[in-house]
């Protein structure tokens, strides 16, 4: 009898370790079930949140130009104009061509287009007229449009020397950083894809996950 006392007590000691090492063991798979649920959650909402920005503009530049047009068809018809023109560029970042972002617990990882220019536009309330000669022939705006819209793809590449682009991407880092620390984001780590005549070179981090 004695023995099978001491068998018995043996057997229930080791069903004991083996629910609690069970219990031990269902704790952090728990955890790690539900950290990774909230994760998708988290994901699915801010994806979702990005999406709605579509074309972020974040930059917008005024350039100012200068024109001079002149045309003199015979000794009596000979016209002239000197103007003045500004230009808005705006750039920014299109999230509509895609991105990829990472969600881990409270950090997160984004990857975007790169920056770009959206938009060069002459401000029709913003052509000055300096000087104007008209003798037997008038002006019209047919003589100058032309003009500005050649001058609206040098201002561009004016926009881009000036690394506009960059700058969009460093005005766009600024405004989703904001998105994603109302939403209790801590650690934030945003890349800009980097884009080139051949595709994409290489990519730009900043900060790290």
């Amino acid at each position: 009898m004695p023995r099978v006392k001491k068998k018995s007590f043996s057997m229930r000691l080791t069903l004991l370790i083996a629910v609690l090492l069970a219990a031990v063991l269902l704790v952090p798979a728990g955890v790690w079930f539900y950290s990774g649920h909230q994760d998708k959650v988290r994901l699915s909402a801010l994806t979702k949140k990005l999406e709605m920005l579509g074309e972020l503009t974040t930059v917008t530049q005024r350039y100012r130009s200068v024109f001079y047009f002149h045309e003199k068809k015979n000794f009596i018809q000979d016209k002239s104009l000197l103007f003045t023109a500004d230009f808005n560029v705006y750039a920014g970042v299109d999230l509509a061509e895609g991105f990829d972002l990472q969600v881990k617990g409270s950090g997160v990882r984004l990857t975007l287009p790169a920056g770009r220019i959206f938009l060069v536009d002459a401000d029709d309330e913003r052509i000055h007229q300096v000087l104007i000669k008209e003798r037997f022939s008038s002006i019209d705006t047919g003589d100058y449009l032309p003009a500005i819209s050649e001058e609206g793809e040098n201002i561009r590449r004016q926009a881009l020397e000036q690394g506009l682009p960059g700058r969009a991407e460093e005005r766009a880092e600024t405004v989703l950083k904001g998105i994603f620390k109302s939403a209790g984001i801590k650690d934030i780590s945003i890349r800009f894809r980097k884009e080139g005549p051949g595709g994409i070179l290489g990519e730009q981090e900043e900060g790290a996950l």
